[in-house]
C-alpha cells in the first residue's frame, strides 16, 4: 500500500512539474513575441523618421554651419549611416537577448562619430554667435584640425549600415 501510495504521489508531482514547465514555456514563447513584435514597430517608426531626420540634418548643416547643400547631405547621409549602424548593434543585442554592456561603448562611437564629421565653419558667425563664437575659438584647440574632405568620407568602422530586412533573416 505504501508503494502504491508513493508511485501515485510522485505521478503526481511529475504532473504538477509538467505543468509548471509548459506554463513557463508558453510565457517565455509570448514574451519573446511581444519583444519580436516592439523591435519591429521600433524598427517601422525608425524606417518613417530616417528620411525627415536626414533632411533635417541637413537643414542644420546648411543653416547653422553653412555648408553648401551637397556636401551638407553626404554628411548627412554619413550621420544617419552611424545611426543605424547603432541601430543594427542594438537590434541584434535584443534579438538574441545578451546583455547591454556594450550598449554604451557602442553610443559613445556613435557621439564620436557625431563629433568627427561635424563640419569645422570658416564662415562668419552670424550676430549673435559673433561673441561666443570667438570664445570657443580661442578655448578649443582641435578648431581646425579637420580637413573638409575628412568631413566628407564615409564611416567604415564597421560592416556596411544595414537595410532593415536584413535584421530579422
Amino acid at each position: 500500500m505504501s508503494q502504491s501510495l508513493l508511485l501515485m504521489l510522485l505521478g503526481e508531482f511529475s504532473l504538477v512539474l509538467l505543468t509548471g514547465l509548459i506554463v513557463l514555456l508558453v510565457v517565455n514563447r509570448r514574451n519573446k513575441r511581444r519583444r519580436l513584435a516592439g523591435i519591429e514597430e521600433l524598427l517601422e517608426d525608425i524606417k518613417d523618421r530616417q528620411p525627415r531626420r536626414g533632411d533635417r540634418l541637413a537643414l542644420a548643416l546648411i543653416s547653422k554651419h553653412r555648408l553648401d547643400e551637397q556636401a551638407a547631405q553626404e554628411l548627412s547621409e554619413n550621420l544617419i549611416a552611424a545611426e543605424k549602424q547603432f541601430l543594427y548593434g542594438f537590434v541584434e543585442q535584443q534579438m538574441q537577448q545578451q546583455a547591454i554592456g556594450g550598449f554604451y561603448e557602442n553610443l559613445c562611437r556613435l557621439l564620436d562619430s557625431y563629433l568627427d564629421n561635424m563640419p569645422k565653419s570658416n564662415a562668419q558667425p552670424a550676430e549673435g554667435e559673433a561673441d561666443v563664437g570667438a570664445e570657443t575659438a580661442e578655448v578649443s584647440p582641435v578648431a581646425g584640425d579637420q580637413a573638409p574632405e575628412a568631413a566628407a568620407a564615409p564611416l567604415e568602422e564597421g560592416p556596411p549600415p544595414p537595410d532593415w530586412g536584413d535584421v530579422f533573416d
